[in-house]
């Protein structure tokens, strides 16, 4: 049976859309992934499609017949829903586990009769799990577990089986034995719904996928199409690799890794196949974006720094600001701005004392001048060979506020090559901002 949203769309709360206008079609025997971050609506999405949420805007629709028309005990025979597991608090068998299947086929007060006992087993020895009836569910391994509840979905007889995180917490191993049962049921008529973190097994498995970013679809089709770097990289706001193998001529996606900082010197700038170097060649013809990221303290500035004289030295215009730290001994008290072209600096920001006020974060306290100068710095930006912000953070992203003239400066493209910094916590807010951005470690060797 198909199941159709319709430009479904879900609000927990008046003003906070959790899932905008989606819509989708699975047909019987397909496997859906729903791919996308903590938060990103996966969850909410299978609770509408199972009829345990009712759509703002928008319909379900069940083989062409919207899902409200079902009553609950209909939709129940139809649709499964596997939740993210808990283990339960009583200790019920294996068995009991997979008999709660046939709920909606019982009546009020109703006792499972033994054809219902025969589907049980039935649905056990599917799963491989029929030695295991009479043991506690409790004292089962995690990919057991989970197998059980694939038997409680096959016991309910439904056409169609929702599952949320099916693989968490499960071993190689058992993710395997699971996703390959998944698949087994597939080719016999079942259709899933998998929320999922997991794009490798997408790869595997999926028919179709669906990316979901902020509860809005950003693709949807074929793995080998919507699995791209572009699209995981958007979605999960890191730097992601596709990696291709070639069979019968054709590319096809094999498996998504995650790319790590580059280390790169500022000097190779002036080494012809380095990254840098590469960075501005390509800059002529397209506008570049270097993330220069690391945790507090690991000399992000210093990095930037170098590259700006290093710049300047090979006849490079370069414009922006940096932000050193200002120290007595080994302490810092404070954070300059510093205007790259001329030098001249002012002191932007000072150690926070007592209660929240003004421009401030929990550790230090803005000069609204300062910062209203370091702005018209960026605001007077036309063009540039390599711009500098240093830095971009909680400010900028999450509040609208600090030095919001860079981020126009990036949006705007008024660079061929920009290097931004960005501590490693929002490296995924500002990919999801500029998802082709490089992230580089800015560490000096």
């Amino acid at each position: 049976m198909d199941l159709e949203a319709s430009h479904l769309s879900f609000a927990y709360v008046s003003g906070k859309t959790i899932l905008h206008d989606i819509s989708f079609k699975i047909k019987s025997s397909e496997t859906l992934y729903i791919l996308g971050r903590n938060g990103g609506g996966k969850t909410t999405l299978l609770s509408c499609l199972a009829g345990l949420l009712n759509p703002d805007t928008g319909d379900v629709h069940l083989g062409g017949k919207s899902l409200a028309e079902y009553s609950t005990s209909e939709r129940a025979q139809i649709i499964g829903l596997i939740p993210q597991m808990r283990v339960p608090i009583f200790a019920f068998t294996v068995k009991e586990m997979v008999l709660m299947g046939r709920a909606p086929y019982l009546g009020w007060m109703g006792s499972p009769s033994q054809s219902d006992q025969e589907i049980a087993e039935r649905s056990l020895e599917q799963v491989g799990l029929y030695e295991l009836s009479n043991s506690a569910f409790t004292e089962i391994s995690g990919g057991e577990q989970q197998l059980v509840l694939i038997a409680r979905g096959l016991a309910q007889n439904c056409q169609i089986l929702l599952m949320d995180e099916p693989t968490t917490h499960l071993d190689l191993s058992n993710q395997h034995q699971v996703l390959e049962i998944v698949q087994q049921l597939s080719k016999q008529g079942l259709s899933f719904i998998i929320a999922s973190h997991a794009p490798n097994d997408a790869l595997s498995y999926a028919d179709q996928v669906l990316l979901l970013n902020g509860g809005w679809v950003t693709a949807m089709g074929p793995p080998q199409e919507t699995i791209t770097e572009n699209s995981l990289s958007l979605i999960y706001g890191i730097d992601t690799e596709v990696i291709y193998d070639s069979i019968n001529g054709a590319r096809k996606a094999k498996a998504v890794v995650t790319r790590r900082p580059v280390r790169v010197s500022p000097e190779s700038l002036t080494t012809p196949g380095n990254l840098l170097y590469d960075a501005f060649a390509l800059g002529q013809e397209s506008p570049q974006v270097i993330l220069v990221t690391g945790l507090r303290g690991a000399g992000k500035t210093s990095w930037c720094s170098k590259l700006a004289k290093v710049a300047q030295d090979q006849g490079i215009n370069v414009s922006g600001i940096l932000s050193p730290g200002i120290f007595i001994g080994k302490n810092k008290i404070g954070i300059a701005v510093k205007n790259i072209a001329t030098s001249e600096q002012h002191q932007l920001a000072e150690l926070r004392m007592g209660e929240l006020e003004g421009l401030s974060t929990p550790r230090w306290k803005f000069n609204p001048k300062s910062m209203s100068w370091a702005n018209r710095i960026l605001q007077e930006i036309n063009t540039s060979d390599l711009l500098i912000i240093d830095e971009i953070g909680p400010l900028e992203f999450l509040r609208g506020e600090g030095l919001t003239a860079g981020i126009k400066c990036i949006d705007q493209n008024k660079f061929k090559v920009a290097c931004v910094v960005v501590r490693t916590s929002f490296v995924p807010t500002a990919l999801q901002r500029w998802p082709h951005a490089i992230v580089v470690s800015g560490y000096l060797e």
